[in-house]
């Protein structure tokens, strides 16, 4: 059976608090700037919002299957629909529901440049992170470009999924080889351009990455469990 359960994780003692007992199988999820959490609940064709002071809930935008979210210092959303190659985007406040891109291949991760003037989309089953620029009225505009180009298995499906940006330019991507590093494709610098840590023990393909808030931990999801790594002073100066 499919747990569909929202823990909060105490940091200092790694203790679990349940939230949620039934999410409506949330997948991606990410706080708002008015302190809402919200998540990509596939079962409710919709997008969760929990209050974060109650953990009260309320579904927005349903209509649509989602997956993965991001969501601008204005409060407007955006998430994928791997099932119609889809991103949608919910107007701040109203959360009036528009598709913001139609796709000839399937998204799944999502995210937003660090000036935010650029909505990244991961294709799952290729090599390629898309940048599509957002324009006025935070509605995407123009033509999107390859931003991003990641190292794949044998079949060529690289299984790219949640993602995030770092301080310096470089993204961090859960992938069908483990957690994967990339700079951009205009990125000059003499540095090595991609770096692929592979998931650990057997497990299967990284999900979704984050780093920590004080910037000193990176976590990483798997099928079965959530992993942390120390990040080195070198990567974390590097970042600054």
């Amino acid at each position: 059976m499919t747990r569909k359960q929202l823990f909060k994780v105490n940091k200092y003692t790694g203790a679990k608090t349940l939230i949620d007992a039934d999410t409506g199988r949330a997948n991606g999820i990410a706080f708002g700037p008015d302190g809402y959490l919200y998540g990509c609940s596939s079962e409710v064709n919709g997008i969760v919002a929990w209050d974060s002071k109650t953990w009260s809930k309320k579904i927005l935008g349903e209509g649509t299957k989602s997956n993965d979210i991001a969501i601008l210092d204005d409060g407007t959303i955006f998430y994928t629909d791997p099932s119609t190659n889809s991103v949608w985007r919910l107007e701040a406040e109203s959360y009036e529901r528009e598709k913001a891109a139609a796709l000839g291949w399937r998204p799944n991760g999502i995210t937003l440049s660090l000036d935010q003037s650029d909505l990244l989309v991961a294709e799952f089953d290729s090599d390629t992170i898309h940048a599509f620029p957002i324009g006025k009225g935070s509605r995407l505009e123009g033509t999107s470009s390859a931003a991003f180009k990641l190292a794949v298995p044998s079949n060529d499906e690289g299984r790219l999924d949640g993602m995030q940006m770092y301080g310096d330019g470089r993204l961090l991507s859960g992938t069908a080889l483990g957690l994967q590093i990339a700079r951009p494709l205009d990125d000059r610098l003499s540095r090595p351009q991609l770096i692929v840590i592979p998931s650990p023990e057997g497990r299967p393909r990284c999900n979704y990455v984050r780093i920590s808030p004080d910037g000193k931990w990176v976590y990483t999801a798997y099928a079965k469990d959530v992993l942390r790594r120390r990040l080195s002073l070198e990567f974390v100066s590097s970042g600054r």
